[in-house]
């Protein structure tokens, strides 16, 4: 397990006042702590491991006392590939058989969420002790699928549409809005810069997407003077990073790199729980 991230605030925090973000998938854990009412980061760690399971979650917690405390709001996305999305009007039974069609593993655990917004239903697995073991650990969080999460955030997805990308160690997530519909939430692994951009190509070609009027959105862990950054700028004209809406004095690091937990953040639906 590699700590990729660590920063903190000085000052003690006041978990009551608070709330908690937590972010994880097979390869990753991360989370943050921040101050809604002075919209302030005051936390945030991220881990890096071979295969997620309980023992590391255990030494997470262990080397971290300050997630049991009583926050005043939890809210944890799942960032687990195996998923699809449905027209709601399509989902009326079961459609567990589907995510195993899917590969996914018959042990995982199949939930269901609705994007009322987009009219679809959103079905994804999460391995069944992994899910256990955050329930029993913070039993008030809400849990949502971290696409669910960035295609609530998209904004202004017109005519020209909107490629927006999330990029991890070894794979980037996708989300696709054209005319303001979703066309794609998908995670695609890659080993180089060109690995990336033949993916971008084939979704903007798929999609009816042009590389000069579609608006490329970054987020994560890409800096603008990587081999991976200048190659995607390349091929597509209107890129941009995508800022967080918090208030960073503590971590001295791109704001993008962390878009996804602040999103999470300020999501409508943990201002709801």
């Amino acid at each position: 397990m590699i700590e990729q991230f660590d920063i903190r605030e000085s000052a003690d925090i006041e978990p009551e006042d608070s709330y908690l973000a937590m972010q994880l998938g097979r390869y990753h854990f991360s989370f943050c702590i921040y101050d809604p009412i002075a919209q302030q980061l005051l936390q945030l760690k991220r881990y890096h491991f071979d295969f997620l399971n309980t023992d590391i979650l255990d030494q997470i917690m262990v080397a971290n006392p300050s997630l049991e405390g009583s926050f005043d709001k939890i809210m944890t996305a799942l960032d687990f590939g195996i998923s699809a999305l449905l027209p709601q009007a399509l989902s009326t039974g079961d459609s567990t058989p589907l995510m195993y069609l899917e590969q996914a593993d018959p042990q995982d655990h199949v939930i269901r969420e609705y994007l009322d917004d987009q009219k679809i239903t959103h079905l994804y697995t999460v391995p069944f002790n992994i899910l256990n073991w955050m329930v029993q650990h913070f039993p008030s969080s809400g849990f949502l699928h971290a696409y669910s999460v960035r295609i609530k955030n998209i904004k202004n997805a017109g005519a020209p549409g909107i490629i927006s990308i999330d990029v991890q160690s070894e794979a980037f997530s996708c989300i696709v809005v054209k005319e303001s519909t979703l066309q794609l939430a998908r995670t695609y692994t890659y080993g180089s810069p060109e690995d990336m951009v033949f993916y971008l190509l084939k979704i903007a070609a798929s999609f009816g997407l042009s590389q000069e009027t579609v608006q490329l959105e970054i987020s994560g862990l890409i800096d603008a003077d990587s081999k991976l950054y200048k190659a995607v700028y390349d091929y597509f004209l209107n890129v941009t990073f995508k800022q967080v809406q918090w208030i960073d004095r503590i971590s001295g690091l791109p704001a993008h790199y962390f878009t996804s937990l602040n999103e999470l953040t300020i999501c409508e639906l943990l201002q709801e729980a």
